[in-house]
């Protein structure tokens, strides 16, 4: 029977929390993928990579919400089965509070496993995943944001103005700006032009015009080539959106060995292809892998806060006060989880008790409900 009982409390919680989980999830992703239309708008990139950069940050949204979910689903199931008298089903078959209390930090745990492999691994890997659609993609709608009298620097180390584009797509008084490497600029000026595409790429053809190869700072020595028609490739630019990993989108591993590092090792600044550790990263690194795993142990000082109504009947004229402080007092502990991380610095012993808090908090409210338990009794 005790099975049954608790099958169907756990079964509730789960119906609740996915869904206010996916609920709030969607709605935040929504409002955040309104955000995401610069990539089309101002970058230039095609309805593919924008759909699958905002898909693959779902799992990112998702993550941050678990943890509120989760407090305010046990919060509301602990509340109607005491408003139903459902309770009462824990305590005529022989289930005590506490042990009720135990079954709850049981789910709580389970809920931090399944969050600390989300944070830990599929996050980065969706990050990193969508940042890599940024990074091999072209700028499938750059031709379309060009417009008249208007400077376009859409793409990185290049530049474009148009004076007047006519209903066929012609353009007239082109000027263009090439940064071709480090030392070499061309200027580039034409009468007309018209954007053409070959397959899969697409050309600028322009007509009447000259190019203005520029070395340095040097003007004087420049080379001007005139010409009658030529054709500049568009195809081979890339975007001026950052492709550079963020801290979030790097694997733990990294994070941990720059930790170590400049916590207990050299204190050498290195470089690998995607990341530069340094004193100021490390701090960075600490505070993300805060996030990923230390942040996640607060779902299990939140199961046993919500845990706190058991042990106060809902006929008790203190109840509804007595409700408000305990939620309070969750909301308090969700603000502290998402703060937390901020005071990390490079001092060992104040990481050390920053990052003791959720166990802290974990230890007392446990050993109150211990003996709230005894008076109970």
């Amino acid at each position: 029977m005790e099975k049954i009982i608790f099958r169907k409390f756990f079964y509730d919680l789960l119906s609740f929390f996915l869904v206010t989980s996916l609920g709030l999830s969607i709605i935040t992703w929504v409002i955040q993928s309104v955000n995401y239309l610069d990539l089309i708008s101002n970058d230039g990139h095609g309805f593919k990579v924008y759909f699958s950069f905002i898909a693959l940050n779902f799992p990112k949204i998702f993550s941050k919400i678990i943890i509120f979910s989760y407090f305010i689903s046990l919060f509301y199931i602990i509340q109607k089965y005491q408003s139903s008298n459902e309770i009462l089903i824990f305590w005529t078959n022989g289930i005590s509070k506490i042990n009720l209390v135990n079954w709850i930090l049981k789910i709580s745990i389970l809920f931090t496993i399944i969050q600390l492999f989300i944070s830990n691994l599929i996050v980065p890997f969706s990050q990193d995943t969508s940042r890599d659609f940024i990074r091999s993609s072209n700028i499938d709608l750059f031709t379309s944001l060009i417009t008249e009298k208007k400077f376009i620097d859409t793409v990185k180390d290049f530049t474009i103005f148009v004076e007047e584009i006519d209903e066929q797509g012609e353009m007239k008084n082109i000027f263009l700006k090439d940064s071709v490497d480090k030392f070499t600029t061309q200027v580039i000026s034409a009468k007309s032009g018209k954007i053409i595409e070959k397959g899969s790429n697409k050309y600028l053809n322009l007509n009447y015009g000259q190019i203005l190869d520029i070395t340095g700072d040097n003007y004087y020595e420049s080379k001007v080539i005139k010409f009658n028609n030529t054709t500049f490739n568009l195809s081979n630019f890339k975007t001026k959106t950052t492709t550079f990993p963020k801290i979030q989108e790097l694997n733990s591993k990294i994070l941990i060995d720059c930790i170590f590092t400049y916590s207990f090792g050299s204190r050498e600044t290195y470089t690998i292809p995607i990341f530069l550790c340094n004193e100021q990263s490390s701090i960075k690194s600490a505070k993300e892998l805060f996030n990923r795993s230390i942040k996640q142990i607060y779902i299990l000082a939140l199961g046993i806060i919500a845990s706190l109504l058991i042990f106060t009947d809902i006929k008790n004229p203190k109840y509804p006060k007595y409700r408000i402080i305990v939620f309070l007092g969750g909301i308090l502990c969700l603000v502290l989880s998402e703060l937390n991380s901020e005071f990390l610095n490079k001092s060992i012993l104040n990481n050390f008790i920053f990052i003791s808090f959720p166990l802290i908090i974990f230890i007392l409210v446990y050993l109150n409900i211990i003996n709230l338990n005894k008076k109970n009794i």
